[in-house]
């Protein structure tokens, strides 16, 4: 008979059945992509977030507090994909709603799960509803509403996932790229079939197979050796961390405050409880500044020069002649030929990545810290990385700052603004303007069958993106590549860079380049290797 609560060891083998659910059903969920292009699929990025998260979880101490705050930060570190980082969002947001507990009831569940869809909205910019955000907050309105009533917990999981199917089954009406598709949010789909593994592990189903001992391989060209962080001389000298609580809290106004004094600065929380972290010359005037505001805990003030004396002079006297640069480089980038490109135009760590192929958190952690510099700017190259790339900041002692770059030909636009001589401010504003300077465009195939903007497209069929839209479709890459071209050069532009990717062969390439030469005769018409997958062409015109 299940226990009408669950304690630690219980939560464990609830998370461990959840995400073996999730397993079973990746698959599922990735083909309820929407856009007909490869990408970043949400079943496959929810998964190993979820699995990252299951694998901190088992090595904690038996109690739920300590279980839910490692699964939290599991989920962090491994969180791919946009998916995966507001999966991530749901785990802190669920650990901070049930708190400091021995054992979780009806009351607790309920407050995680709202906690989780409040944190999670918080850390999108513009929530969009019909997605996982709708889903999971629709479930946590309605497990605060069974709060107080007489209904054992199998009955109150139960009636609160039926009530997320129910939502889920609405998503096609909020989102208009749903309901053209005929398809349910791939997110929210992958969060019902986690809860749906919970529910089933409560009930006692017996486990397939041990998901926790199996950990994804991600090829980095960072070469990263566990354990190996580069270090960097402080420009602020003392760690200074707190929780505040008080009434009417303003988190924004918080930072716009504090943002002088220091760096490396983390403010997150809600209205009544706000989590303060900053490195600063002055922390008697955070303090000050801080009690006026409401009550502090759990404060640590660390000297971090006295604390990293001994690992700084061993770096330096390992490394007597090499000085870090001010603002160093790491970008995301599929291909051996663009990953030279990239490297060629001053990027210090490249890690392989893009579409299908995106990067966690803690990948892009690892390669930040390699890197020789005061200051680093991360160019994901993909939508669905940029997400990830902004949590980079939050565990690090140096400034990171994002370049939104969405493609590898914005990418490129940005390094061409970068100067190693100005700070991180300066090249990060002109890097975000100049990626708004060159149109994309990509060739690549379908990988289902789909209807959009008209097109009636077949798995196989060769497609040609706009910036990410579709506008071509055809059987042939090099025909597609010529139509789209037409579609997007004006007579305005002078510049057009052809990188091929490794299914194409260099006599394809060149003789794609004498047709593109012909056809635009007053622009000068580059071509180079680029060696990426998925992707025939990418091209830059500007």
């Amino acid at each position: 008979m299940s226990l009408d609560y669950i304690d630690g060891p219980k939560l464990k083998k609830l998370l461990e059945a959840g995400v073996e659910t999730l397993f079973e059903h990746k698959e599922e969920v990735d083909d309820l992509n929407v856009f007909p292009v490869p990408d970043g699929d949400t079943g496959t990025n929810m998964y190993l977030t979820f699995q990252a998260a299951l694998r901190e979880a088992l090595k904690a101490q038996d109690d739920v507090e300590s279980i839910l705050e490692a699964a939290a930060q599991g989920a962090l570190m491994g969180a791919r994909g946009n998916s995966g980082v507001i999966t991530s969002q749901f785990f802190r947001g669920f650990a901070k709603g049930v708190g400091n507990t021995k054992k979780m009831g009806i009351s607790e569940i309920a407050n995680g799960i709202a906690g989780a869809s409040a944190l999670a909205y918080q850390a999108v910019r513009k929530p969009v509803e019909g997605t996982m955000l709708t889903v999971v907050r629709e479930a946590g309105e309605k497990a605060k509403s069974l709060v107080g009533k007489k209904i054992k917990l199998e009955e109150f999981l139960l009636t609160v996932f039926e009530h997320a199917e129910v939502i889920l089954d609405k998503t096609p009406e909020m989102l208009p790229t749903l309901k053209q598709a005929g398809v349910v949010d791939a997110g929210g789909k992958g969060i019902l079939f986690f809860f749906q593994g919970v529910i089933e592990g409560y009930k006692g189903k017996t486990l397939k197979r041990k998901l926790a001992e199996e950990k994804p391989v991600i090829k980095s060209a960072s070469n990263y050796t566990e354990g190996e962080v580069s270090l960097v001389d402080f420009a602020f000298q003392y760690c200074t961390e707190f929780i505040l609580q008080g009434k009417n809290l303003n988190v924004e106004e918080i930072k716009k405050d504090l943002s002088p004094h220091g760096d490396s600065m983390l403010v997150v929380g809600d209205e009544n409880t706000v989590k303060i972290h900053i490195h600063t010359n002055n922390p008697g005037l955070i303090l000050d500044y801080a009690v006026r505001l409401g009550d502090m805990s759990e404060i640590q003030i660390n000297n971090m020069v006295e604390q990293s004396q001994q690992r700084l002079e061993k770096i330096r006297q390992r490394n007597e002649e090499e000085l870090p640069q001010e603002v160093g480089l790491v970008a995301v980038v599929p291909g051996e030929g663009l990953h030279k490109i990239y490297k060629s135009l001053g990027v210090a760590e490249v890690i392989e990545g893009g579409q299908t192929m995106n990067p966690s958190t803690e990948d892009l952690y690892k390669a930040v810290t390699k890197v020789p510099a005061k200051q680093v700017i991360i160019l994901p190259n993909n939508g669905n990385v940029i997400m990830t790339a902004g949590q980079v900041g939050e565990l690090t002692e140096i400034p990171v700052a994002v370049v939104p770059s969405k493609t590898i030909p914005q990418g490129i636009s940005a390094l061409m603004a970068f100067n190693p001589h100005e700070g991180l401010r300066e090249n990060l504003e002109a890097m975000t303007r100049a990626i708004g300077n060159v149109v994309t465009g990509e060739v690549t195939f379908a990988v289902r069958n789909s209807q959009y903007n008209g097109f009636e497209i077949n798995e196989g069929d060769i497609m040609g993106l706009r910036d990410g839209d579709i506008v071509c479709v055809g059987k042939d890459s090099s025909q597609v590549l010529i139509d789209l071209l037409k579609q997007i050069v004006d007579k305005e532009d002078s510049f057009i860079t052809i990188y091929y990717g490794h299914d194409i062969n260099e006599n394809e390439a060149q003789a794609t380049l004498a047709k593109v030469q012909d056809l635009f005769p007053e622009a000068d018409v580059e071509l180079y290797y680029g060696g990426q997958p998925l992707y025939s062409y990418i091209l830059s015109v500007e």
